[in-house]
């Protein structure tokens, strides 16, 4: 690939809060999610505290030295040949393209029915289930998406982050993709797009106005501060509405099947509140929270590799495809702990146990270290502004972070798969430091 290094000025310099404050959130995040395991409504039957909570205790340390090796350093210059706008143009017309035909495979209709998604939402969820375990298999939309992927997931981060360098056409598809996208989830009965885009913007809208991309006067701090709570609002009403909306769900019955644990409804958190806001407080518990009782029962299975196609649903299924050997989807620690009544695919995990199956448990506290630093990393060529694959790769690891108490969420599928290493790729491709140029000969 023929690249052309970006203008190079001198170092920039970031106050020391600023290259931290993502490791500061995220580790406060991390903690308080394992705090709510402890202290949350449900209560788990964990037989190994001390091994668990010196592991996470670990993996946070890990994270944290990881991150702190990497924050010191400056941007690097990009290499590349594409331009931001370029790249969201054809990443909008790529998610506007596929949108009826990945809702028509998702949900039976071509058009995302949004006010169905929202009144049965329970109803959405099965039928999108159901269309998903059809025996003719993925649909041929899905295998474009997983072609794709990379360049679908540019949309949300590089709008956000290069908004003033677009012009009103490619605003106009790239708003239409992003809004495009949340009405399938919606429709689908799902929380994730709606969450994901509830989560990143104002992450992107700050990484852009620190890599002074975005000019944001005080009166557009307060009306994004408006905008963001509001968003939270309206994601927390759709996600209190999915929990009542599915059947057995443990938010509303109280009950967790997985563990035979009652809920407290005299817990703290939940006492006084009325039934919906104790749904969305329980149906919290049961997102964030069960994968570190999956985690605690994995750290009593001996350790089985799987040879890099562990971590993945993805990847030990096409492994699985390609061999003829259905054992390959029985080896992961997720599967392995379903003697003990657990659910593989209907409750999450956790990420460690998806790592920990192709590099052991203490394996995965590198894993997590490399995970740390290259988030720094992602997050100073952000501040630089000029690497969009920097951009986006810092909102995929967002994510991956943001999920770490539920599943290794960037590569379960195929389509965020590819999106992840492709993004990856092309991101360290392209983040090389500028040569000096050669000393003339004064003589």
């Amino acid at each position: 690939m023929r690249t052309v290094a970006s203008p190079c000025a001198s170092p920039k310099q970031f106050s020391g809060w600023i290259r931290v404050f993502p490791i500061v959130f995220f580790l406060v995040y991390l903690t308080g999610t394992v705090l709510f395991f402890v202290a949350g409504p449900f209560e788990y039957p964990v037989d190994n505290p001390w091994t668990l909570y010196l592991f996470l205790a670990l993996a946070h340390l890990a994270l944290l030295a990881g991150y702190w090796r990497a924050a010191s350093g400056q941007p690097r210059n990009y290499l590349g040949r594409w331009k931001a706008p370029q790249l969201l143009l054809w990443s909008a017309t790529a998610s506007l393209v596929l949108l009826i035909p990945t809702s028509r495979a998702r949900t039976g209709n071509a058009i995302p029915d949004v006010a169905d998604g929202v009144v049965n939402t329970g109803d959405a969820y099965a039928r999108t289930v159901s269309l998903s375990e059809q025996p003719s298999g993925l649909p041929i939309v899905e295998y474009v998406r997983i072609v794709s992927g990379p360049l679908i997931g540019f949309i949300l981060p590089l709008t956000v982050f290069y908004w003033r360098e677009l012009t009103d056409t490619t605003r106009i598809l790239a708003v239409a993709g992003i809004l495009g996208t949340v009405a399938l989830f919606v429709a689908m009965g799902t929380n994730k797009a709606v969450a994901d885009t509830v989560l990143l913007v104002p992450w992107m809208a700050f990484a852009g106005y620190k890599a002074g991309k975005l000019r944001l006067k005080p009166g557009r701090i307060v009306a994004l501060g408006l905008c963001s709570v509001l968003a939270f609002v309206l994601f927390f009403t759709f996600f209190g509405l999915a929990m009542e909306g599915r059947t057995g769900s443990p938010a509303v019955t109280g009950y967790f099947p997985a563990t035979g644990a009652t809920a407290d409804t005299d817990n703290f958190l939940v006492s006084g509140l009325s039934a919906g806001s104790a749904a969305v407080i329980m149906g919290l518990d049961i997102y964030l929270t069960p994968g570190y009782y999956a985690l605690s029962l994995s750290l009593r299975e001996p350790f089985v590799p799987m040879y890099g196609v562990g971590n993945s649903m993805f990847l030990y299924r096409q492994a699985a495809r390609l061999t003829g050997d259905e054992n390959i989807t029985k080896k992961p620690y997720p599967a392995r702990i379903e003697k003990y009544g657990w659910d593989a695919y209907g409750l999450w995990s956790s990420i460690y146990p998806w790592i920990a199956s192709d590099v052991s448990f203490p394996g995965t506290i590198f894993v997590v270290y490399l995970i740390g630093r290259l988030f720094a990393l992602s997050w100073l060529d952000t501040l630089g502004g000029a690497n969009p694959f920097a951009v986006v790769m810092f909102s995929q690891f967002l994510i991956m972070l943001f999920y770490f108490p539920a599943n290794n969420q960037l590569l379960q599928s195929g389509e965020g798969f590819t999106a992840f290493w492709v993004t990856l790729f092309l991101w360290l491709r392209t983040r090389r430091a500028a040569r000096p140029s050669a000393p003339r000969d004064r003589r």
